[in-house]
């Protein structure tokens, strides 16, 4: 994927307008780190990334120093942590206290609402961005809307597709910055913006998206 995104950037002469987020992921000592880091820059076609985030909280300490020493360097914007996983929310929220991280990404969706309890407000208290993965739970909404018309008020703020209602779901709780919806096709991609367009989700209209998806 970097390799992909870093050639397209480059032949449209994008980069300029493009906003990177990338994570050091699965290494062990600084070193490890440095290398997979300067790799990813190899990939991208770039000197820089806008956001560097620690995956899963892997070697926490070590990859955290590395990614706030990166930014010291200017070769980082923020630095953030992940997790995807409500069994590590309490861990994360931990972090959040301890760190103050610039940027936190946490799962989140209809059926997987933890993140409510302490990772977002604590996020907000702390003025710590946030970034939502698995809003559409690995694709698994879908199949439980299959067969159900989207609520007559959808059309109202905006929404035109479940995939909307998904992303629209999340994006309205205000500690949420952005929303990560993993798609490979244009298509999907393009509709998936549209979440972006239109009000915000009330209570009702919340409480009535999770009623509708079970």
């Amino acid at each position: 994927a970097e390799d992909v995104l870093g050639a397209l950037l480059a032949e449209q002469s994008l980069r300029g307008k493009a906003w990177i987020a990338t994570k050091l992921s699965g290494v062990q000592g600084r070193e490890a780190g440095l290398a997979q880091f300067n790799d990813t820059l190899r990939r991208l076609k770039t000197d820089k990334v806008e956001l560097l985030q620690v995956h899963n909280l892997g070697d926490l300490k070590t990859q955290l120093a590395l990614a706030r020493e990166l930014k010291a360097e200017g070769k980082v914007r923020y630095v953030g942590v992940t997790h995807y996983v409500e069994r590590a929310h309490q861990e994360l929220a931990d972090v959040l206290q301890a760190e103050k991280p610039d940027f936190v990404q946490v799962n989140y969706s209809v059926v997987s609402r933890g993140a409510e309890q302490r990772v977002f407000p604590l996020a907000r208290d702390l003025g710590i961005a946030v970034l939502v993965n698995r809003a559409f739970e690995d694709g698994k909404l879908f199949s439980r809307v299959a067969d159900k018309p989207l609520p007559e008020w959808a059309a109202g703020v905006g929404i035109g597709s479940w995939a909307q209602a998904f992303l629209k779901f999340a994006l309205s709780q205000q500690a949420v910055t952005a929303v990560i919806p993993a798609t490979g096709k244009p298509d999907r991609q393009t509709d998936n913006l549209k979440a972006g367009l239109g009000p915000d989700l009330d209570a009702e209209q919340r409480q009535s998206l999770i009623a509708t998806v079970g």
